[in-house]
């Protein structure tokens, strides 16, 4: 939940902040935003490495809950405090904060998502136990979208509307960490020895492992076109079908709506038709939405707009349920193969090929 909402907050809110009231020329924020998450890129594997190797009482993973937390919330009221910043040293405080909250959001990311392969070892509970992971991401998204630009404007708008809203999201993010961080205290963990050789020995191997690099290749596939598509979306409704970013609202907000509520039924689904076959259908599902948009026009009824949402959250729904419980399996998979346990860089290379999608 912390994270969703910390990365939905800051595609929605963070660019225009930058732009019209830090004083940052457009071109160079977005330069500033790309450098960040091609940075993201490159440490998720380390981080994910150096998690398989730590050990400590609180167990390989749940240190970077806490202080990737804490450091995701303190940068994200430093991203929106930059107006303050005198205008020669601007641009690089922006780059150092954007850092920050790249390193903090990795920390925390990274091992999280290598953990649903050690509290489980069966194949439909994993899929089970990330449900509730993408419901909490679709009620981040949610809230980011529809309430964030809401708080600003009830905190008076302006620099000062975001910075107070930032406190507000701030202390969310936090609160969740937290959380996160105490409530997997008693959680099943691996205690194994860490891989003997070097990290990038550990990524090529990696490589060899077919079933996780096809799930790579069927996410950066997705994600290069969900980008593409979040990028015009804006566009397509205010240039082409005419119409107030009020109905972008309410498209978001039926398409979370529908993506948290679908995830009984697509664990359901799962179960029956498998997991690869239940990709295949939420794919067909949010394909079907995505090419509809092909005949928008500027008389374009209200409820057309609201059932592209809807399709979309369901099909989205599952695309991302089904391929967050597959990487368990290929860890798994990895795990038989090679006889040792190195979630966290497997991890760290799928939000690697993650990043690369959005920055591409």
């Amino acid at each position: 939940l912390g994270m969703s909402l910390m990365f939905s907050a800051t595609g929605v809110l963070m660019l225009r902040y930058l732009v019209d009231y830090a004083g940052i020329a457009a071109a160079l924020a977005g330069l500033l935003i790309g450098l960040a998450k091609f940075y993201d890129a490159l440490v998720d594997p380390l981080i994910g490495a150096a998690s398989d190797r730590t050990q400590s009482r609180w167990g390989r993973r749940r240190p970077y809950l806490l202080w990737g937390g804490l450091l995701s919330a303190v940068s994200f009221v430093m991203i929106f405090h930059l107006d303050g910043v005198s205008p020669s040293m601007k641009v690089a405080a922006a780059l150092v904060v954007l850092l920050l909250n790249a390193s903090g959001y990795a920390l925390f990311n990274v091992p999280y998502l290598a953990m649903p392969g050690e509290m489980t070892d069966d194949y439909h509970e994993r899929t089970r136990l990330m449900s509730f992971r993408v419901a909490a991401v679709a009620a981040g998204q949610l809230f980011a979208s529809s309430v964030g630009p809401l708080l600003i404007i009830w905190f008076g708008g302006g620099a000062g509307g975001h910075q107070r809203a930032a406190w507000l999201l701030a202390a969310i993010i936090l609160a969740a960490s937290v959380a996160c961080f105490f409530g997997t205290r008693d959680a099943p963990a691996k205690r194994v020895p860490h891989a003997a050789f070097g990290l990038r020995a550990q990524v090529r191997a990696a490589f060899s492992n077919q079933p996780f690099m096809l799930l790579l290749g069927v996410k950066l596939t997705y994600l290069l076109g969900l980008s593409i598509f979040m990028a015009v979306l804006p566009f397509l409704f205010t240039w082409v079908m005419k119409v107030s970013y009020q109905y972008l609202s309410l498209y978001f907000l039926l398409q979370a709506s529908v993506m948290l509520l679908s995830q009984p039924a697509w664990v359901a689904i799962t179960r029956r038709l498998g997991k690869k076959r239940a990709y295949i259908l939420g794919s067909l599902v949010t394909s079907l939405s995505l090419c509809s948009w092909l005949l928008a026009g500027a008389a374009e009824p209200a409820w057309a707009i609201m059932l592209r949402g809807a399709i979309y959250g369901f099909g989205g729904g599952g695309l991302m349920l089904i391929g967050q419980s597959m990487l368990p399996d290929v860890m798994e998979h990895d795990a038989r193969l090679t006889g040792t346990r190195r979630e966290g860089v497997l991890a760290g290379v799928y939000t690697t090929v993650e990043k690369l999608s959005f920055s591409i």
